[in-house]
């Protein structure tokens, strides 16, 4: 036998022996592979730049060192072009614009109530020395079918006033009422026959008149006629309201100047003493230019 064949006798006993080294141990390599270093909060992995017996191919380099980052751990730095940027601007002109609109109601919102507790506190005074005085109200005036109510003079009246009703507004004046009668200390006597009793009842009723009626009534039981008795007295009064939504007053007058309703609309700054003293002219009888000054919306 010669050398050759010793030699691949010798490598078929070591093939031979690795197979069942293999078969019993698993691969047998020539250093252990590398494990990752687990610490007890931070799972990290091997520097790879450290160079390990039996690694392949040329150590990799190490980077060179950069400047250390502007921004915190976890964050990312938003420069000014950038979307997160420009989010943030968009957000906070938003922020800006409502903060200053919610600023500007509260004190729209403040003027209002304001202007409903001046003419309040006014009216309220005025009110109380009318009750006093209950001086004479020279203004005639005419109820439909060419009745007369005349030569009436101040009974009593009475001021109100109520706050918004709502837990963040119950600061704020909501309305004000003026509720007053004036009369003459006589009765009125008027007789209606057939289809218009009914239209002179509801008239009546419509303005607030306290009236009896003596109806005659035919064999069918159908009135023919009425008799009706009201005293020579008028409940008059009006209401102050703050519209916290349009930004202004209304005025809603009952009986004032004349039979039935009036509307007015205001703004805060007319409620001063020229207004307030023109509309208590206006339901005292009085000359006054409170219908030039403000024009009727309904």
């Amino acid at each position: 036998m010669n050398q050759s064949d010793n030699k691949a006798g010798s490598d078929t006993s070591q093939l031979l022996a690795d197979i069942e080294t293999f078969s019993r141990q698993g691969p047998v390599t020539s250093q252990e592979p590398v494990k990752p270093e687990i610490h007890r909060e931070v799972l990290a992995f091997p520097d790879l730049n450290k160079a390990h017996v039996g690694d392949l191919g040329p150590t990799v380099p190490k980077a060179t060192p950069s400047a250390a980052p502007t921004s915190t751990p976890g964050q990312v730095d938003a420069g000014s072009g950038s979307l997160l940027a420009r989010l943030k601007q968009q957000a906070e002109t938003l922020q800006k614009g409502t903060e200053e609109h919610s600023a500007a109601k509260e004190e729209q919102a403040r003027i209002l109530s304001d202007g409903i507790a001046t003419a309040f506190h006014y009216l309220d005074d005025v009110i109380k020395q009318l009750n006093i005085i209950k001086p004479s109200n020279p203004r005639e005036f005419d109820f439909p079918g060419n009745i007369l109510f005349a030569n009436m003079g101040w009974i009593e009246g009475a001021t109100d006033f109520r706050r918004v009703p709502t837990a963040s507004d119950d600061h704020r004046y909501e309305s004000l009422t003026v509720r007053f009668r004036i009369a003459a200390g006589r009765d009125i006597v008027v007789e209606r026959e057939g289809t218009s009793v009914e239209p002179f009842r509801k008239l009546l009723h419509d303005y607030s008149i306290v009236f009896t009626a003596d109806e005659k009534m035919n064999a069918r039981n159908i009135v023919e006629r009425a008799r009706f008795t009201f005293p020579c007295e008028i409940k008059a009064g009006f209401v102050l309201k703050a519209d916290y939504e349009m930004g202004n007053l209304v005025l809603r007058t009952r009986n004032i100047d004349r039979f039935g309703m009036m509307e007015f609309k205001l703004q805060p700054a007319d409620i001063c003493q020229e207004t307030l003293d023109e509309l208590t002219k206006l339901f005292l009888g009085e000359k006054n230019r409170f219908l030039q000054m403000f024009r009727r919306s309904a």
